[in-house]
């Protein structure tokens, strides 16, 4: 617990760049909001109108992704960070500070910042698109269901990404950019999965953050998602995304440690590589 309250310490001066925490949290939220607003202009341009039903579809999935991106990247940035940019990874290694536990409060400073432009993005989406999403109509012991299944899922995918980066030399500031555009692709965040092409249709069964978004979704907005994911009851969604956030989670874990025990024998924990 001291080494992750080190690390969320530590994460909330390096992301907020040792600024005024208002600004920090203006732009944080800033970010997806301008995101959401750019997609939805982008549908009523295509489509000539406003569809009710499918700007809150996209709304629900544009404030869920604040997590996923933001979560990664605070798992990568902690690493090149400290790695690259301020050469301390090998102190805090050498260092009575637990690195799993120390990463993981470095990414959870990312992940508050998400959870701001989480909230204010469905705000937006009610007041100013017209999303159908009522406050006294959300299914509330659902959706903190989802919530922390779904938390849980970005959390596990950032640490698989972070100790693949442990490895890797360079051009790794990307991952996070590159895994969470394909995960957007293929999780249905703006667009249901059933357009993707049927072989892709098992891969995105099998993706937690398909789950999670769908959940949310139904406890948000009320019904489930016409097509591909209408047949599930809400009961079978929980259970889908619970399975896959313990498979991600188990995968994550092992992947973290392999690739923290190769960076060790290799001595790359020390090393700048100049990326």
């Amino acid at each position: 617990m001291r080494s992750f309250a080190t690390g969320a310490r530590l994460g909330w001066a390096v992301a907020a760049n040792w600024t005024d925490p208002f600004l920090f949290i203006t732009y944080s939220i800033a970010r997806p909001v301008a995101a959401s607003l750019v997609l939805v202009a982008i549908v009523w341009l295509v489509s000539g109108d406003r569809p009710t039903e499918y700007i809150g579809y996209l709304v629900a999935g544009s404030a869920c992704w604040t997590f996923v991106g933001s979560g990664m990247s605070g798992f990568v940035w902690a690493v090149l960070d400290d790695r690259e940019r301020y050469r301390m990874l090998k102190y805090v290694v050498l260092s009575p500070v637990h690195l799993l536990p120390f990463l993981v409060g470095r990414a959870t400073t990312q992940l508050v910042a998400g959870a701001g432009g989480f909230l204010v993005t469905l705000l937006v989406g009610t007041l100013l698109l017209g999303a159908q999403i009522a406050v006294t109509a959300i299914h509330w012991p659902l959706l903190l269901a989802y919530m922390a299944l779904g938390l849980a899922g970005v959390v596990a995918l950032g640490l698989g990404v972070a100790g693949l980066c442990l490895t890797v030399r360079r051009e790794s500031w990307s991952y996070p950019e590159a895994i969470g555009g394909a995960l957007y692709l293929l999780s249905g965040a703006i667009f249901p999965p059933d357009v993707l092409p049927s072989f892709l249709q098992p891969v995105t069964l099998a993706l937690p953050t398909t789950w999670w978004l769908e959940g949310v979704r139904r406890a948000l907005l009320g019904h489930p998602t016409q097509g591909l994911l209408a047949g599930y009851g809400d009961g079978a969604v929980l259970a889908a995304l619970a399975v896959t956030t313990a498979g991600l989670a188990a995968l994550s874990w092992l992947m973290y440690r392999s690739f923290e025990r190769r960076a060790r024998q290799l001595g790359l924990i020390d090393q700048s590589t100049g990326s």
